[in-house]
């Protein structure tokens, strides 16, 4: 199992990020593990900060990047870091996840169908949202429409946040989602589980910007090859 995160001027979620890996049952008995921190940092302190911690586990690769690549671009250098067709799964993700003691030894359990290409773990933010699921069904037309105007002016964005916000207050349900795995049609981006049927056909992440939207892209680029996204809240 293979962890890929990006680290930006926050140095100190990487080594909480490391600290919850160092914790993970049965690492070195029933899985192996190893993780890539790619820097995109601007600021030298920081990136000084990541390099040493990122010294201190033998398991970790550290990677610094000449210029900040953005999210989908850092974890892309991450990818091309190592041979990702010799890991059985790549985690890749944010650098302020803290993941569960038993997220690896749940994964390893998990037989995934041929067509699933990533599974969307349950994301659970620090005031108890879970993000997942995301997306479940194809965009409609009138919600393609919606984003449309959402990018089409900053003004018009906060106008939109604002009546989006006093219509429906709470995006996530604070609840738990049910349990069993289901098909979504796009997951959140913070954190994905790449399957080896995903790194059987790609080589990277297709993402021709620097930042935002990347669930989109990655949605799209699993359903163009007849793949499919799987979340599953046991993780």
């Amino acid at each position: 199992i293979r962890f890929v995160a990006v680290n930006f001027n926050n140095s100190h979620y990487s080594a909480k990020l490391l600290d919850s890996l160092r914790l993970l049952n049965g690492m070195g008995r029933e899985f192996a593990m190893d993780c890539i921190i790619v820097d995109n940092s601007t600021n030298s302190d920081e990136a000084t900060r990541c390099r040493e911690f990122s010294a201190g586990f033998p398991w970790v690769s550290y990677i610094r990047s000449e210029k900040n690549l953005g999210y989908f671009g850092g974890l892309n250098r991450g990818l091309a870091a190592a041979r990702s067709n010799d890991a059985d799964f790549v985690v890749i993700g944010n650098n302020d996840i803290e993941f569960e003691p038993d997220f690896c030894e749940r994964l390893i359990s998990l037989i995934p169908d041929p067509s699933v290409f990533a599974i969307c773990p349950d994301e659970i933010t620090s005031d108890g949202i879970h993000m997942n699921p995301y997306v479940k069904h194809r965009i409609s037309p009138l919600r393609r429409f919606q984003l449309d105007l959402y990018f089409s002016n900053y003004y018009v964005a906060r106008l939109l946040l604002f009546i989006y916000g006093i219509v429906r207050p709470h995006k996530k349900s604070r609840l738990q989602p049910q349990s069993g795995g289901y098909e979504l049609h796009m997951g959140h981006g913070a954190c994905f589980v790449l399957t080896q049927e995903f790194l059987k056909r790609f080589e990277s992440l297709n993402y021709p910007h620097f930042l935002q939207g990347e669930e989109a892209y990655f949605s799209d680029q699993i359903h163009s090859a007849g793949g499919r996204l799987w979340y599953e809240p046991a993780l």
